[in-house]
């Protein structure tokens, strides 16, 4: 599969991804702290990503338990970066739900990038 194909199905894959991951935090910010929302959102990330990134955007023929481990450390990270970022810039005033909506797309580029390269390389 071309890499632009890839980018594409990535994407798509990823709008229906952060849109449901994103609705869950952006309803737990209201109830939740932001440690305990973005993990729960986090979680909900590492179950649909893991298969649909890995069998149909980088045609992982047979997931194993080396993709599952280096997909979970790579959830953990942005996971972190997620929370961390959030509560930081917070400290300055700013919304919690306008920052997680921000932090979206440089998450989802290095997640990207994490994933071709690492997570799932061929």
């Amino acid at each position: 599969m071309k890499i632009k194909e890839k980018k594409t199905l990535f994407f798509l894959f990823g709008i229906v991804n952060v849109f449901l991951t994103n609705l869950i935090i952006q309803i737990l910010l209201i109830f939740l702290k932001t440690f305990y929302a973005t993990f729960i959102g986090q979680l909900f990330n590492f179950l649909f990503g893991f298969y649909f990134y890995g069998k149909n955007v980088f045609k992982v023929n047979s997931l194993n338990k080396y993709h599952l481990k280096k997909y979970f450390l790579l959830n953990i990270i942005i996971w972190n970066l997620n929370w961390s970022m959030i509560s930081f810039l917070t400290s300055f005033g700013f919304s919690k739900n306008v920052i997680a909506f921000i932090l979206i797309a440089p998450l989802a580029s290095l997640s990207y990038i994490i994933q071709k390269y690492i997570v799932f390389k061929r």
